[in-house]
């Protein structure tokens, strides 16, 4: 068969040997058409061999170890291989393997001719499908082909539509050159790989038709040239199959691109018509054999005429080329001479041409000077004549292009002295007059302090009657219960018959005073102080003591007392110095606490002592404020609406509509009462009345919702301050934990601690001002256990079985609680917020101030004494040499702890500051401040570059006259400011001024303070600080004022509404007054005569001192009998011993013990009635007489006074 004769003539070798190079550009590619033989691909493939063998060609699964057809050299042989000998298309997977291998080849010519036209590398054959979808590789090679057309390329790595403006550019590039549009692809061929032999067939076209035109070189064939693996060549036999696309014929590109552009086609491709001529030839050699020698001779040259004249072109060429070689040689071996020969000359010209023109220029020199002056003269006045009018012209335009340049320099200047590390001179002069203080500012500072001790001593006005209520109310209680007379409880209201028991705190010999005029009491008013300033700063401790306090078990009493001392150390947060002082506190605590703990619900379970403080912090003013501005239109809503019912319990629901039809009929309910909830929910009514509530309660609960989450930009600063924290020690304590479980604790403290208590009760945060009524506080209690809900984001489980299908909006609503509690922890720092930092207190002139009884200072130094080794381990802590000076507490009796209620003032004054007195930095901190004042003095005199130039400036008579004028009108501002002479600047003389400033500047210098290398710059840095604080003080000044008279128009109503509770309990006790006045001299008691209360009575009558209330006389014996009298120490018989318990005082009585008559020496002492009922109030069983030589029992000798003295 013709089809599958080998090409083997020798004319068609000789043809390949004489011309390689034709031969490799012309090799026509493997048409990958299924239809076509496995002969006629291997005849196509042997064809592509320059030698005899296959030593040149190596395709895998094909020509490894391939063999020659018998009979046929040069055409390869089919092999089934040991892997292949059970199958029946080892064939076709063969010919599927030249497909891909000859494929690969062809993305390598288009790889090898890319990266010669970019000059650069890019990616492997086995890659280059994939990277070249994100067309950078192709707006690279469009660039170099037509730059004009590529104007930015996109090189992002991962894979995006605006790659495809790079597959564009390539695009615009083709369509310039003129590549017709049979050649060219789709964009969705190469960006989402729907035809990738398209576009290598595209790239070899393009490489045709520039080759054509001389703008780039030939593309290679490397078809036999390259080796893939078995499974490089698998995998792209693979992703072609897949594709479905059918291969392009990458042999006749060349024909189809001249037919497109109709020119002829170029010599390189002439090669394909010699293979298609080699049959022909074959042919012809049957012919040739039969001519003779001679015939073969004259046709051989016949034939090979113009072989031959170009073999004669050729060596002429090869002569000529040798003779010009040899002459180039002689040309540069005699170069240097040749070069500098020819210097020689061009400079001897130059010189003599310059010459001749400097020569001609010192002739016309002074004619050309005057030519040049009056042109640039014509020229500067007509220039300045057009700018003149332009300016002129736009006089308005240069105004405000003036103001914004100064306004944008004022700003420059506001900012580099706000931001900047080191603000220049001229920026600190712009802003001196920052720092003087006006008599506003001096007023405002006094309005402040005074409003601020108002409203601590409001609250402790308050607080003092809450107490007294709650004592009245405990009083009165006792008084039904023992049968009291009105006298004693009216003892305990009046305050003025205490005033015996409270000058034992204040009277100069008590160890409890702390104003006596001695060393040893001024000493410790100055330890308490520092005390006092110690736990208010330093928040470790009282955090330590929190703790302490929450793992041990201490009385109630005690934690009300620390409660209490916190919450007055602070001042109840109503200043922005101590409320930052308390958040710092609270944060200490916080992380204390987590210290040792396991889990965040351990943290959730707990009931930590800063916790309940934080509930206090929380009814503050602002926050009260914030909760009745949120809350009071909500609240309201629901309380309005008298038909509102939000009942979600089913067999309430169905019992209330028993009920409600009864009401309305008259008649008894046919319905049952005595049923399950099931059987309720069963009920139709019933079913659809709970489905409505279950409606309205999450259409009421979306509104709360949506306006808490809303309120965020009101929320006061400390609540989120707060959560802020708690979130940062939850995650940085429980690193494993997710944030969105750290969230919903922080949550939990923000909904459950401070919103729920005044949703479920708004009366008592002054959310309202009504009553709320049972079905008002049950359907606000419904809305608040949604909200809770939504708050921990868990879902109703079997618990509230009946809630369950409100599950679906509790998830929905939870992620936006959830992202609102994530919000709330977005808060800047507290030191920005309120303007504090560590030297504070240092700059400012009054010192802080707490207002605490004596009874609250000695039981706070007890408490910290008892756990000193927990609160502060280290032994050379400062709290311990504190403590170490004032000793033991003084012993405090219980019954002083109610009774010592008046407050003193402790000016608080820092320990450090006091020991930095005697400390040689302490002088070089003041020696920094007042040469600070000196140099702003200099400034506003005398300018520079910076301050050395100013400080080094000669002083002339203007600066004198200058500086007394300033002087003049600051006199004038600070009159009512006492100045002191020694430091008073205004007194000086400038000069002297500038030498003292020197003075100091030197002294600093050699302290290390400041440095001359930065030209004094410490300086002005310092003032610039001094700058920006005086500002921000100003702005938080007037909002304290604002929150200030806020909080004190709050304590006035709150004031008026404990006034009117203590006027109904006294009241009540006038009413109880007049019932008793009524009983009085009704009943008289009788003694029998001759007895020992007989005889008892007529000695005192006798004696003229019979006590107003009675007198009672009893044997030890007698009293052991009655069980009042429980021991004597000292005593072995009991009947000489006598004990007289009489009345003389309302609430008071006197026992006396004598021995056979005789009064034994001590044995006397007053006892109260309200110390006795204290007493009992407190379960005390026993109690001590006589400093411990007896012992009574509480009860029955309470039992014994109410008997004798009130029945």
């Amino acid at each position: 068969m013709e089809s599958e004769q080998p090409i083997t003539s020798p004319m068609f070798t000789n043809s390949l040997m004489m011309e390689p190079s034709k031969k490799l550009n012309g090799i026509t590619s493997i048409v990958r058409d299924p239809s076509r033989s496995a002969v006629a691909e291997l005849r196509r493939l042997s064809s592509m061999s320059v030698k005899k063998d296959l030593s040149d060609l190596q395709i895998p699964t094909i020509t490894e170890n391939a063999e020659d057809v018998t009979g046929l050299k040069g055409r390869i042989r089919l092999q089934k291989t040991e892997e292949r000998r059970n199958s029946r298309n080892w064939a076709d997977q063969q010919r599927k393997n030249l497909q891909a291998y000859e494929y690969l080849c062809h993305i390598g010519e288009a790889k090898e001719w890319i990266e010669t036209c970019i000059a650069e590398e890019i990616d492997p054959i086995i890659l280059l499908e994939e990277s070249l979808r994100n067309g950078i590789v192709l707006a690279k090679l469009a660039k170099s082909i037509e730059p004009s057309v590529v104007r930015k390329i996109f090189t992002s790595a991962r894979l995006q539509f605006r790659h495809s403006d790079n597959i564009n550019y390539f695009f615009a590039a083709i369509q310039k050159v003129g590549l017709p549009k049979i050649f060219w692809f789709e964009l969705t061929d190469l960006y989402e790989k729907k035809n990738i032999p398209k576009v290598i067939y595209c790239i070899h076209a393009l490489s045709h038709l520039l080759s054509r035109r001389g703008l780039t070189g030939r593309i290679k064939n490397l078809v036999g040239k390259l080796e893939f693996t078995d499974e490089q060549l698998h995998l792209t036999q693979r992703g072609l199959d897949a594709s479905g696309v059918i291969m392009p014929s990458f042999a006749n590109v060349g024909n189809i691109l001249s037919a497109e552009l109709n020119e002829p086609e170029p010599p390189h491709m002439e090669m394909a018509n010699t293979i298609k001529a080699s049959e022909e030839e074959e042919k012809e050699e049957e012919v040739i054999n039969e001519l003779s020698e001679e015939e073969k001779m004259a046709q051989y040259w016949s034939e090979n005429q113009n072989a031959i004249v170009r073999c004669q072109a050729i060596a002429r060429t090869h002569i000529a080329r040798k003779h010009l070689l040899e002459r180039r040689a002689l040309h540069e071996y005699s170069l240097p001479f040749i070069v500098r020969l020819q210097s020689q000359i061009r400079g001897w010209l130059v010189r003599t041409e310059w010459n001749n023109r400097l020569n001609q220029m010192e002739k016309l020199e002074r004619w050309a000077v005057n030519l040049q002056s009056l042109v640039r003269g014509a020229l500067a006045r007509s220039k300045f004549r057009d700018r003149f009018s332009h300016y002129q012209k736009n006089v308005d335009k240069i105004i405000k292009i003036q103001s914004l340049y100064r306004a944008k320099h004022a700003g420059d200047a506001y900012r580099s002295l706000i931001l900047g590390n080191n603000p220049p001179v001229t920026t600190i002069k712009n802003f001196i007059h920052l720092l003087n203080d006006s008599d506003f500012d001096f007023d405002e500072e006094i309005e402040l302090e005074r409003l601020r001790q108002a409203v601590i001593q409001r609250i402790r006005e308050n607080n003092q009657s809450e107490d007294l209520l709650n004592q009245l109310d405990i009083k009165i209680a006792l008084l039904v219960k023992n049968r009291i007379t009105i006298d004693e409880v009216l003892a305990v209201a009046n305050s003025k018959k205490r005033i015996r028991r409270l000058s034992q705190l204040t009277s100069p010999q008590s160890p409890f005073s702390l104003k006596s005029l001695d060393k040893v009491s001024h000493r410790r008013l100055e330890l308490y102080q520092q005390l006092f300033y110690l736990l208010q700063t330093q928040p470790m401790y009282l955090a330590r003591l929190f703790f302490i306090m929450n793992k041990m078990s201490f009385p109630e009493k005690t934690k009300k007392l620390v409660e209490g001392v916190v919450l007055t150390l602070f001042g109840y947060a109503q200043n922005a110095r101590e409320e930052y002082l308390l958040l710092k506190l609270f944060q200490k605590s916080m992380m204390q606490e987590l210290e040792n703990m396991d889990s965040l619900q351990e943290f959730l379970r707990g009931n930590f002592m800063f916790m309940k403080l934080v509930v206090h912090y929380n009814r503050g003013a602002k926050e009260r404020k914030f909760l009745r501005d949120l809350l009071s239109p909500l609240v309201k809503q629901v309380m309005d609406d008298e038909f509102m019912d939000l009942e979600t319990d089913p067999l309430k629901v169905y019992r209330n509509l028993i009920n409600a039809e009864e009401l309305r009929t008259g008649l008894p309910s046919n319905k049952p009462i005595d049923i399950s909830q099931q059987d309720a929910l069963n009920d139709p009514e019933t079913r659809t009345v709970f489905i409505h509530h279950l409606q309205r309660l999450r259409k009421e609960t979306e509104t709360f919702l949506t306006t808490i989450i809303n309120s965020i930009g009101k929320m006061p600063f400390g609540i989120r301050y707060i959560a802020k924290e708690l979130k940062k020690s939850l995650m940085s304590k429980f690193s494993k934990e997710s944030e969105d479980s750290v969230i919903k604790v922080v949550g939990h403290l923000i909904y459950y601690r401070y919103l729920n208590p005044a949703i479920v009760a708004p009366e008592g945060f002054d959310v309202i001002d009504t009553v709320v009524s049972p079905m008002q506080r049950k359907n606000l209690a419904e809305i608040s256990k949604m909200l809770n809900q939504i708050s921990v984001g868990k879902l109703f489980s079997e618990d509230n079985m009946y809630l369950q299908p409100l599950n679906e909006y509790v998830a929905y609503a939870s992620d936006r609680f959830l992202k609102f509690f994530k919000e709330v922890t977005e808060v800047g720092e507290a030191e920005s917020f309120f303007g504090i930092d560590e030297f504070d207190d240092l700059t400012k002139t009054n010192k802080p101030i707490i207002y605490i009884s004596p009874i609250e200072v000695f039981s706070t130094h007890e408490l910290l004494m008892q756990r000193l080794e927990d609160i502060a381990p280290q032994p050379n802590d400062i709290l311990r040499q504190i403590f170490n000076e004032l000793g033991e507490a003084p012993p405090i009796e219980e019954d002083l702890s109610d009774t010592a209620t008046k407050e003193i003032s402790l000016t608080l004054t820092s320990r450090l500051a006091l020991e930095a007195m005697n400390d040689p930095d302490a002088e070089i901190k003041h020696l920094f401040v007042e040469t600070k004042r000196f140099v702003l003095a200099v400034m506003r005199v005398q300018n520079g570059e910076n301050l050395l130039d100013i400080l080094i400036k000669a002083v002339t008579d203007q600066d004198e006259k200058i500086y007394a004028e300033i002087c003049k009108n600051d006199k004038k501002k600070k009159e009512r400011q006492p100045i002191d002479g020694s430091n008073d600047i205004t007194e000086m003389k400038f000069m002297d001024l500038k030498k003292l400033t020197l003075q100091n500047i030197l002294r600093l210098e050699k302290e290390g303070k400041i440095f001359r290398r930065t030209n004094y710059q410490e300086i002005l840095n310092a003032i610039a600080v001094d700058i920006r604080n005086k500002h921000r003080r100003r702005v938080q000044r007037q909002k304290e004022l604002r929150q200030l008279r806020q909080t004190l128009v709050n304590l006035d109503e709150k004031r008026v509404h404990l006034d009117d509770q203590i006027k109904t309990y006294n009241d009540h006790i006038d009413v109880c007054m007049q019932q008793l006045t009524t009983k009085k001299g009704k009943k008289h008691r009788l003694v029998l005569p001759f007895t020992r209360q007989y005889f008892h009575i007529r000695e005192l009558q006798k004696s003229g001192k019979v006590p107003r209330f009675g007198s009672f006389k009893y044997t030890a014996q007698r009293l052991r009998e009655k069980g009042v009298l429980l021991s004597i120490s000292g005593y072995s018989t009991f009947d000489k011993i006598s004990f007289t318990i009489s009345s003389d005082e309302v609430g008071i009585f006197s026992i006396e013990a004598s021995y056979a008559g005789v009064p034994v020496p001590g044995a006397s002492m007053e006892l109260r009635l309200e110390d006795l009922l204290q007493s009992q109030f407190n379960n005390t069983q026993v109690m001590n007489l006589f400093d411990g030589v007896a012992k009574v029992n509480v009860n029955l000798l309470i039992f014994l006074i109410n008997k004798k003295f009130f029945v």
